[in-house]
């Protein structure tokens, strides 16, 4: 049998992209990177084991770390597509297109009192910093790094 370019013994080269894969794209208003925002969330996931005075976040008492560090983690993977489920209002919205806005006011309104009066002021009050985090760049980390 003649030798032909299918049937050579030499390993071939892989085939190549024609171009790089598109990233997926991050809900309307998030100005943060995918990688920031994943970053966040691992540093989120990492500070559940701490001891919560030894948690980098001045915003919160030592008794609400908990609780905001699980809003982090939820939001995050909401941002990233990784979570259906809004924080807070646990609706579900199709991704890319998610209501950022909204969840925040959902999240000012269980900080205050005026609704979802069955989450934690801690919980609510890292939904919206990290919503805000992920909508600026001049604001603070909710975490620090």
């Amino acid at each position: 049998m003649a030798e032909t370019s299918w049937n050579r013994s030499d390993p071939q080269p892989l085939a190549q992209p024609t171009q790089a894969p598109a990233a997926q794209d991050l809900p309307p208003r998030v100005t943060r990177s995918r990688s920031e925002l994943e970053k966040l969330r691992n540093d989120a996931l990492a500070s559940q084991s701490l001891q919560p005075d030894d948690v980098r976040m001045i915003w919160v008492s030592p008794d609400g770390v908990v609780s905001a560090l699980e809003a982090i983690v939820h939001t995050t993977r909401w941002l990233l597509g990784e979570r259906e489920w809004a924080p807070i209002s646990r609706e579900l919205y199709a991704y890319p297109d998610l209501p950022v806005p909204l969840i925040r006011t959902h999240a000012e309104d269980a900080i205050f009192g005026y609704k979802w009066t069955d989450t934690s002021e801690w919980y609510a009050g890292g939904v919206k910093r990290t919503l805000q985090w992920a909508t600026s760049t001049a604001e603070e980390r909710p975490i620090f790094e």
